[in-house]
This record gives C-alpha cells, sequence and structure tokens, in this order.
C-alpha cells in the first residue's frame, strides 16, 4: 500500500507558523501514481439491478455555497509538494500604547478573574493604588493558568462540538475553507484565521486517522534541531486537503471489494460531476470539463463515500498522544 502522506509546508524564518512539518520514517513521494479510473463497466453499468447511489444530497451545514464564487485559480498554499500554494504571509501588529498584555493563557477561551479577588479602587487612597475586595481575604493566588491547564482544540477543529459558522469540503480540488457571514452568506477564511495555533497547549507533533482510509494517515511532525512552533489551522486543514486530493494506486483499488469499489465509483462520479458544475462552464462544455475531471482518476477523498464535509478531529480511547480521528458527514 502507499506510504503515509506527510504535509511539509514553506518553511519562514519571519512567523513560527511556517515551519516545516514532515515524518522522517515517511519521505515525501516523487509525484503521484499515474490517474487510475475504475473499469467501463462501474462507470457506465449495464445492469438494471445494480443498487443506486446511496451518496448523502445536499451539505450537511447551512451554508449557502452559491455566495461564494469558486475559480480555478483559487490561491493555494505553498510549500514542497507544489508551487501553486501562496505561504503564510507575516502580519504587521498594530500599534498600541497600552500596557503589557497579561499571561498567556489559552488563546480559545480567557477565563475570568473570580468575583472574591476582583480589584477596587477608591478616592481615600493615592491613584493607582487598589485593594482586594473583603470577603475571602485569605484566598490564595488566583492563576489563569489553574483554570487553562486542560488540553483544548481549536473551536474550527473540535470533532465533539463541530462548529456551525465553519464549513469546510475535502472534496473540491480548490482549497476553500468557508466562515458563515449571515444565515446566506459566507466567505472565504482569511490567512490571518489560518494562522491561529490549533491547540493549547501548542503541538509540534500530530497524526490524523480515518476508519475509511487506514492506509494513508496524515503526519505533521516537526523536523529535528528546528524550532518550536505551534500547528496552526490552516496547517490541518491544508494537509488534509492535499492528502486526500492525492490519487490512487491500482494496487490500493485491488485491495477493496466488489461492492467497496461499485461505492467508491459512485462517489467518484458524483464527484467529478460535481467538480465540472462548481465550475461554472457553459452547459454546452459541462460534459467535456466533466470528463477532464474523470481523467484525473480516483483520488483518496473518493474511499470517504460522498461524506467530504470536515466536522473536526477527535480523541478515541486507546489511541496513544498524540493521535486523532478525522471526522466527516
Amino acid at each position: 500500500m502507499a506510504s503515509p502522506f506527510v504535509y511539509v509546508p514553506e518553511a519562514s524564518s519571519s512567523t513560527p507558523y511556517g515551519a516545516p512539518y514532515y515524518n522522517q520514517y515517511y519521505p515525501p513521494s516523487q509525484g503521484g501514481p499515474s490517474p487510475f479510473i475504475p473499469p467501463s463497466p462501474l462507470l457506465y453499468p449495464s445492469s438494471p439491478y445494480l443498487a443506486p447511489s446511496d451518496l448523502p444530497s445536499g451539505s450537511p451545514n447551512a451554508f449557502n455555497l452559491n455566495s461564494v464564487l469558486w475559480p480555478e485559480d483559487v490561491p493555494q498554499y505553498e510549500s514542497s509538494y507544489t508551487s501553486s500554494w501562496i505561504p503564510f504571509t507575516p502580519r504587521q501588529r498594530p500599534r498600541s500604547w497600552q500596557g503589557p498584555a497579561p499571561a498567556l493563557g489559552s488563546p480559545f477561551l480567557q477565563p475570568q478573574v473570580p468575583a472574591f479577588l476582583q480589584t477596587q479602587s477608591t478616592s481615600y487612597f493615592k491613584p493607582g493604588h487598589t485593594k482586594k475586595a473583603r470577603s475571602w481575604g485569605n484566598a490564595p493566588a488566583w492563576l489563569p493558568e489553574q483554570f487553562a491547564s486542560a488540553p483544548q482544540i481549536h473551536p474550527w477543529l473540535n470533532g465533539d462540538a463541530p462548529a456551525q459558522t465553519f464549513h469546510f469540503d475535502l472534496a473540491p480540488a480548490a482549497f476553500v475553507p468557508l466562515r458563515a457571514v449571515s444565515a446566506a452568506q459566507s466567505t472565504r477564511v482569511s490567512d490571518g484565521e489560518l494562522r491561529a495555533p490549533a491547540f493549547h497547549p501548542p503541538r509540534t507533533a500530530l497524526r490524523i486517522l480515518h476508519p475509511r482510509l487506514p492506509w494513508w494517515p496524515v503526519d505533521l511532525t516537526l523536523p529535528p534541531g528546528a524550532a518550536p512552533a505551534p500547528i496552526a489551522v490552516g496547517d490541518v486543514l491544508a494537509a488534509l486537503h492535499h492528502a486526500l486530493q492525492a490519487r490512487i494506486a491500482p494496487a490500493d483499488w485491488a485491495e477493496l471489494s466488489v461492492e467497496d469499489q461499485q461505492r467508491v465509483t459512485r462517489a467518484f462520479t458524483h464527484r467529478c460531476r460535481a467538480e465540472a458544475v462548481r465550475n461554472g462552464v457553459p452547459q454546452a462544455q459541462l460534459h467535456d470539463r466533466e470528463v477532464s475531471v474523470r481523467n484525473e482518476g480516483v483520488k483518496r477523498v473518493d474511499f470517504l463515500l460522498g461524506k467530504t464535509v470536515f466536522k473536526g478531529l477527535v480523541r478515541s480511547p486507546g489511541d496513544p498522544e498524540g493521535v486523532v480521528r478525522l471526522v466527516t458527514a
């Protein structure tokens, strides 16, 4: 079978979020396999008794995808795998004349100071002087870290409580994570949002598994000797998208049962047709565009059988530290 996919974003000395991630045990392959297209009887069945498609219809999320244009030249991420990806650009910090920020707790949820430890000022003291509230005067000092020590995951990546305002379909060839602006409109996620840390405390290694993709784990690992850099939301999403857009090999197809081959073929046909429609070509060119997409062959994302909408990452009992499961719908 094919070796696990390892995501390697472009390194950047100006921002810790562009640090390269790779796995020393699975070197990246030089080019993918030739396109594999299912046999003709599966693509064009002559038997009227072949089971109908069991692919889900519509989007699991209440997003109006028509509100977002899907151009063919959507910018991607820059990496060692393809030169069409744009790198994360450093974001200039606005000028601020305020004092230093408090100690970092969680980037996702800042705990509030208990009421009995809040300070209050009074006109009987000099400006700048504060005193504690009268109640609970002997309470120990409060530290934000006491309430933020539990590991946390970015809300967009939380598979235990999927965010209703975030939509990411792994099937389209274009990398377009979406964020809801209103009930009828969505917009592309900005680079600044993609640079947000994926975990707290930060992680520098991660393995992502999916029950339908047992041969293709997605690994994000910091190279030896590199400065620690947290895995960002964009690292996770881009790694998954790039891994699932890879073509399969004939040996991968041979591992499937006859029933699974039929189901994957239906998913493949559905994806190719949807990709042609999504490109917005005229009706007269729709068939030619669909044939062009089919000629690219079956991809790993077709093994998800149409359940290609990202629903987050979850921990599974028994999995070692640093291993999470991909949830799709």
